[in-house]
Formats: structure tokens, sequence, C-alpha cells
């Protein structure tokens, strides 16, 4: 289905314009001034399938470089790998920067990660830190109306593991008894790039 188009007045000095024909001309004699200026538009501010495909690029180099690397050389820090293969933004690994022009192609966009980790910060200072399935409730996982699931929360609580976030006391008592489903386990299991990484 073609988008509705507004009509949409723009005044442009006769130097940018000079510029604007000079550009549509050089590709086609047929392209009007509006669909070449419509294109310079597009072309500057980017189209939603191109930053994903651009994600997509980055996560597939990171990933290739940790399976491959030498494991004498850390190319990158386990979580910042870990999130890089879960899409969850890898909001505390300040030194590396290759994910920030993408905060939200990842399935855990940076906002989701930052309200989360305040909030278990907030319980953890409070020495009231809930257990897993406390942590579904608040979020209401199992309503099926949460932009939070399971695996998006324990993606995301094993990436703040694995970044050494919080303390042996905070998981524990997170998965503490039987108040936790048995994939959440694994949150705190050892990271091992060249076996734990998949190219889905």
């Amino acid at each position: 289905m073609i988008a509705k188009s507004e009509r949409f007045e723009l005044r442009l000095d006769a130097e940018t314009l000079e510029r604007i024909d000079k550009w549509r001309n050089e590709r086609s004699e047929s392209l009007s001034r509006s669909e070449a200026v419509r294109q310079l538009v597009e072309a500057g501010l980017g189209r939603p399938e191109d930053d994903k495909r651009l994600f997509q690029l980055a996560r597939f180099n990171v990933l290739v470089a940790a399976k491959t690397a030498d494991p004498a050389v850390k190319l990158f820090p386990d979580s910042y790998i870990y999130a890089w293969d879960e899409c969850v933004y890898p909001l505390f690994n300040e030194s590396a920067h290759l994910h920030e022009p993408f905060a939200e192609q990842f399935k855990v966009p940076k906002a989701m990660v930052e309200e989360l980790s305040k909030y278990l910060d907030d319980r953890w200072l409070a020495e009231d830190v809930p257990s897993f399935y406390q942590l579904e409730s608040h979020y209401d996982v199992r309503s099926g109306h949460s932009e939070w699931g399971r695996f998006k929360l324990i993606a995301t609580c094993r990436y703040m593991f694995l970044h050494k976030l919080f303390d042996k006391t905070f998981w524990d008592a997170l998965l503490r008894g039987s108040d936790h489903p048995s994939e959440a386990k694994g949150i705190t299991r050892k990271f091992d790039a060249a076996k734990d990484v998949y190219f889905g």
C-alpha cells in the first residue's frame, strides 16, 4: 500500500535550487524537481530498512570477530558479545561505540535496558531483590500485553550478570528456590563465545 503524501511548500534560495537541478539532471531528464527533493531528503534521513540492514551487518561482524578470534586475544568483553548475539542493547559497555547508532534496532532497546536496570538497582539498594517470577509479575509478562517477554527478561538479566552488575547475593535472590522458570537458570551460566554464539 502506498503511503499517503501531504503537500508541503518549501522555499529555497537560487543557489540551492541550482544545485538540486544539477543533481536531478545528472540522473534523469524526466526527474521532476519535487521528486529530486524527495529523493534527497530520503537519502539524508535514511530509510528504516537501511537501518535494519546496517544493524544486521554490524551484528554479523561483531559475532564473527568474537567467534573466530584467538581466545588469548579478547576483542570484546563477554557481555558485549552476548548483547549483540541476543539483540540486547549493550548499555553498560561504554568503551565500545559500534552499537550506539542502533539504539532502536535491538530487540531489547536502550530505553528498556535502562528501565530494567534502574528498577533492579533500586530493589537491590533497598535490600528487597525480587525473585524472577516477581520480576515477571512486575512487568505483567504473563498477560501477553507487556513489551517484556520472559526471554527478553532472561537475556537482559544475563547481559547484566555477564557485565558483573550486582553481586552474587543479588543473583542468588533473583533465582532463589523454585521461584523462577528452569530456563532462567541460564542467566548465571558461564559464557563461551566460540560455543554459545549462533548466527540466527
